[in-house]
């Protein structure tokens, strides 16, 4: 006995599995090296500061000078040592600050440089933010957290 069958419905369909993109990491090239504005804010006080930051998710921390710490009263927790790019050591304070980014807002573990005017938004901040870096884009995208 054969039986007739109407079309096919959207769950029989297969679906190609979408690709799983974690928090803090590259897509499409190298690592993710590019700027977004973000604004950085001392929870206790509420001052804070807009700011343009190089994305690099090769950093673990989020770097930024010690002077536009300072400047919003964030005060050093403890001191890490910290291996840079190329190789040096440095010890390293760190903080805890309050930032704002693609309309979330998110405490972040800051590290405060030594000089300089870098601002660097490493892995551990858009990771706090469950997101991660589209390298062709240049731009900021959604990612999926692992529980």
């Amino acid at each position: 006995m054969t039986t007739k069958t109407g079309p096919a419905t959207a769950a029989a369909i297969p679906q190609a599995p979408q690709p799983f993109i974690l928090p803090g990491t590259t897509i499409g090239g190298d690592l993710g090296i590019f700027r977004v504005d973000f604004t950085l804010r001392n929870p206790s006080s509420g001052q804070s500061r807009v700011r343009n930051g190089l994305v690099d998710t090769g950093a673990s921390y989020t770097g930024l000078p010690a002077a536009a710490l300072a400047e919003l009263g964030v005060t050093p927790l403890r001191s890490v040592p910290v291996r840079y790019g190329d190789g040096s050591f440095a010890d390293l304070d760190l903080g805890e600050a309050q930032m704002e980014l693609e309309g979330m807002t998110s405490t972040v573990q800051v590290l405060f440089g030594a000089s300089g005017d870098t601002f660097l938004l490493g892995a551990m901040a858009l990771a706090a933010f469950a997101l991660a870096a589209d390298a062709t884009n240049r731009r900021l995208i959604p990612a999926q957290v692992t529980a």
